[in-house]
């Protein structure tokens, strides 16, 4: 870091904390990477947690004349979110919202993911307007900023066309609210020059009327080129016209501090059909006709090799295979308020279509199950790309938009441009706004390449422009890959007006500086972001950042995309052996940064457009970096898991009965003066440190005539007992109990002190001995339970699932939940508990889509039941609670707050989680099991 920014970084000390002022080499090189091809490593990245600080950092930044780049999910498709200079990180307090007139508007803080905010609005049917591809991702500030759009938003419902208001803060500092009269009245007192120049702008272009007439056509399509220059012809009210200048502006004019958005419909009856056409001519004119006389809300192209990509996936439909080379597909969806309206709606588009040939029968399904495997096609197009590349080579996503009735001729004239310079391409694409996606492999490794990729970003640009007078950004956002080209898209005039606009915002050119506007003609082809080969998990990573949103220690340390691009610079260091030096310096520091805050808890595959689990990444790494004294205490622990647990129960209750002699503040200042003392390498004890479990009743099948199940206590629930203030007994005593009220005979495995799913082991990386603890139970689990003859009920879900994916079919076991669905709450007397209850569905209980189910559990044992927003894994990770507490801690900053005060209890599945949960929220956690023995009757 040079004089100025270590100057700009002493400064802002003085109102910063110090942990949102980053300039170490490793988190810097972490945030020099977006979802796009280029890589810009910051000098100081800035986490922002409210607008008195973004107004202190652009004062200090204009002081030093040090550009700035704001940064939301850093979803931004080309280079919009990185910069060498300063970058200002959203930090997590940004995530305030209020929604008004019944959902006609909604208010947005600029860290709320889209998606979430969905989720806020769909019990009033309505949602946003933007629908991008990354919408689980990607917060409200980027969305705004890049004008995103969608499959189903058109230009009608994007954010430039539903903004009612906004908050901006601009580059001096000065704060803007344009729902506030009395903001407005300041601006207007504070900045007479800014808004004198808007007027005379707004007034120069409308009395050209040549110029006039020009921008209203553009933005008849889709168009995210450039400045937003709709806005000097759409309004006569500087402030509207400031805040439409805004929308699409990618960080250059302001900060976007929050927004006020009209919402739209969430219609609930939908119906799809995949439409086979004999080429792209005849689909182009289904579009066509769909859209002047049929009820379409969604309708997506895509061209041959788009379906080859994915034909031969897991759940595609088999008439896909073995189409004729010129076939052409539309994917088109139609929405109702009701099933009459839905049913008429599939009639009138299926008529409107009966002139042109087809390769099957038009058919639509109603059945979500149906049509989510048709929409499934769609999704996997960019992730069968990405999983096909070349190791090192990177895929391209890039979005134009043509006049809908040129859109057949232009996607002849696209595929042949791929043909020429050698690129295997698919070309899909919102048909309906004639807005056509294409995805291709490039590789930027060698000179010859990156020549190749010129040639055909000249060839495109003068194709779309010249002959189509085309959008050359539809809806991605203009970013650095066609900030080149903006001039040629739109004439040296309007150009010009949109350097004016940017001079009147800002003067000293510090906000994103090369994004929008760029003089420098090969911009495009610098900075690009390398990806050498690292290790197989990760290597078709391509860095998106889908995945941050899942991942718990996102706001401590790494994200799992940010872990792979440091993994992928130290791979790259140590086999060019380029500087000995930093190589050291990252290895050190990603031990702490990339390895021990990492959950492994897998859900970042959940997200990943191509399933990348970052965990098993760092399992492997764990496991590379165990020496042989390590892997023979593993062993021991594995043969002797008896003597483990017992130990552990005895030290369990040896700290509970100290605890109850010292104090708990004693402990926890003790514990707290241990580990500073140890490097912390002493566990954290915690208020929450549970007793020794109860013994389980170790027995066979005793009764006739009644229906048997093997119960399995995890050794985790062997070990670890109730927390000290909680007076109910372990889950192990209770799982017996409901089991005996439900009529249940009831048998636990043999020799079960030593039996574990070795899910402990393989977490750590010792994966002989995970697989070694894995058999023995299996094997100890088919005696049990006569070769598969009974089910057999596991009572933690993170080891369930471990055992799903490593045990065989031939016995059927259960988590919690399932178990009571299928088992339990029909056959017991259920009292419901009356006032609200917390659930907390795990990570393994995410990764195996059964979130749903333990809410409909929790609803047939309680009145009210409170599943707190955007709190996933906890953090916890097997003892990393103990042994990298604030892991723990940063996943459930946010859980405390979302638990009502009347709310007294919460409900999980995973007795380690529930540790964590008790801490972090105020309300003892227990497991799920343990609110139906409150819940029911019955002898035991």
């Amino acid at each position: 870091m040079n004089g100025l920014y270590k100057s700009l970084r002493d400064e802002l000390s003085r109102s910063f904390p110090d942990n949102n002022l980053i300039s170490d080499e490793l988190r810097t090189l972490a945030f020099g990477t977006d979802a796009s091809f280029y890589r810009l490593i910051p000098q100081l990245v800035v986490r922002v947690e409210n607008e008195q600080e973004v107004v202190d950092l652009l004062k200090q930044s204009n002081k030093f004349r040090l550009p700035v780049t704001f940064r939301a999910a850093g979803t931004s498709l080309s280079g919009q979110a990185v910069t060498d200079s300063v970058l200002a990180v959203l930090g997590r307090t940004w995530k305030r919202f209020e929604i008004r007139a019944n959902g006609d508007t909604v208010s947005l803080q600029p860290g709320i993911i889209g998606g979430y905010a969905n989720m806020l609005l769909a019990p009033l049917g309505r949602k946003i307007g933007p629908d991008p591809a990354s919408i689980n991702a990607a917060m409200i500030g980027g969305i705004v900023a890049n004008n995103a759009g969608g499959m189903c938003c058109g230009t009608a419902q994007n954010s430039y066309n539903t903004l009612v208001s906004m908050r901006i803060i601009l580059s001096d500092g000065t704060l803007l609210d344009t729902a506030d009269p009395a903001s407005v009245a300041r601006f207007r007192e504070l900045r007479p020059d800014l808004i004198s120049k808007i007027v005379s702008l707004s007034a120069r272009v409308k009395a050209n009327h040549a110029l006039a007439d020009r921008i209203r056509s553009k933005y008849k399509m889709k168009n995210t080129t450039g400045h937003s220059l709709n806005a000097l012809v759409d309004y006569d009210d500087p402030i509207e016209i400031i805040q439409h200048l805004m929308v699409g502006s990618e960080g250059t004019l302001g900060f976007i501090a929050g927004v006020t958005l009209r919402t739209v419909p969430d219609l609930p009856y939908k119906a799809s059909a995949l439409m086979l056409f004999p080429n792209i001519e005849v689909a182009c004119s289904a579009v066509d006709l769909m859209k002047t006389s049929a009820p379409v809300d969604a309708v997506e192209l895509m061209d041959r090799a788009s379906l080859r990509s994915v034909e031969t996936k897991d759940g595609m439909p088999a008439y896909l295979r073995g189409l004729d080379e010129q076939v052409a597909s539309l994917l088109v969806e139609t929405r109702a308020a009701d099933a009459a309206t839905l049913l008429n709606n599939r009639a009138r588009i299926s008529e409107s279509l009966q002139s042109l040939p087809t390769v099957l029968p038009i058919s639509f399904t109603d059945d979500p199950s149906e049509f989510g495997k048709l929409w499934n096609i769609r999704k996997g197009l960019f992730p069968a790309v990405g999983a096909m590349r070349q190791t090192g080579t990177t895929v391209i996503i890039e979005d134009v938009a043509f006049p809908v009735p040129l859109l057949a001729r232009a996607t002849r004239d696209l595929q042949r441009l791929f043909k020429k310079h050698a690129y295997d391409a698919i070309i899909f694409g919102h048909a309906r706004d004639g807005n056509l996606h294409f995805v291709f492999k490039q590789d930027f490794n060698a000179q010859a390449e990156i020549e190749r990729y010129r040639k055909f970003m000249d060839d495109l640009t003068s194709m779309v422009v010249k002959e189509y007078d085309g959008s050359l950004k539809a809806e991605h956002g203009t970013g650095r890959n066609i900030s080149p080209f903006v001039e040629l898209e739109w004439g040296s005039e309007a150009y010009e007006l949109m350097r004016e606009i940017k001079a009147i915002f800002d003067p000293e050119s510090i906000l994103n500086p090369g994004v929008i506007l760029n003089n420098d003609p090969l911009a495009h082809l610098k900075n690009l972001k390398p990806l050498p080969p690292a290790d197989p998990i990760v290597d078709k990573c391509i860095e998106c950042g889908f995945c941050e949103v899942h991942c718990p220690s996102k706001d401590l340390t790494l994200t799992p995309r940010q872990r792979i691009a440091v993994f992928r610079e130290i791979k790259r260091l140590d086999a060019s052996n380029e500087s000995p030096k930093r190589l050291r310096k990252l290895r050190s520091r990603y031990k702490y940064f990339g390895d021990q805050t990492c959950a492994t808890d897998g859900l970042c595959a959940l997200a990943c457009p191509v399933n990348i689990n970052t965990g098993e990444l760092v399992k492997e790494l764990r496991s590379q970096q165990h020496g042989a004294f390590a892997n023979r205490l593993a062993r021991f622990v594995a043969r002797h898991m008896d003597l483990t647990t017992r130990t552990l129960r005895v030290s369990l209750n040896a700290l509970h009965s100290l605890r109850s002699i010292v104090g708990t503040r004693f402990m926890e200042s003790s514990s707290k003066a241990l580990r500073i003392i140890s490097f912390d390498r002493f566990p954290l004890w915690n208020k929450e440190m549970p007793k020794g479990a109860n013994r389980p009743l170790n027995h066979l099948f005793r009764a006739h005539g009644m229906p048997k199940v093997v119960y399995f206590p995890t050794c985790i629930n062997r070990t670890i007992g109730a927390s000290p203030h909680v007076l109910r007994p372990s889950l192990i005593v209770v799982a017996q109990r409901v089991l005996r009220k439900a009529g249940f005979d009831v048998a636990i495995p043999e020799k079960l002190d030593s039996l574990c799913c070795g899910m402990a082991f393989a977490s750590k990386g010792f994966t002989e001995q995970g697989m070694t603890k894995g058999r023995e139970l299996e094997e100890a689990l088919i005696n049990a339970s006569e070769n598969g003859r009974y089910p057999i009920l596991v009572d933690m879900s993170p080891c369930f699932y471990h055992m799903k994916e490593t045990i065989g079919p031939t016995i059927k076991i259960y988590d919690q939940v399932d178990f009571a669905l299928e088992f339990l709450v029909d056959k017991l007397p259920i009292r419901k508990m009356t006032g609200p209850i917390a659930v907390h569905a795990t990570c393994s209980t995410r990764k195996m889509g059964m979130e749903t189910r333990l809410v409909e559990l929790a609803k047939r044992l309680a009145d009210s039941v409170i599943v707190p927003r955007e709190v996933e894994c906890c953090g916890w990770a097997g003892d990393r609670g103990f042994t990298v507490p604030e892991l723990n801690k940063s996943a459930l900053a946010e859980l405390r707050s979302q638990i009502p005060d009347n709310c007294r209890q919460g409900y999980s599945t995973s007795r380690t989680c529930e540790i964590g949960l008790s801490l972090h929220s105020g309300i003892p956690y227990q497991s799920i099991f343990h609110l139906i023995d409150e819940c029911t009757a019955g002898n035991s």
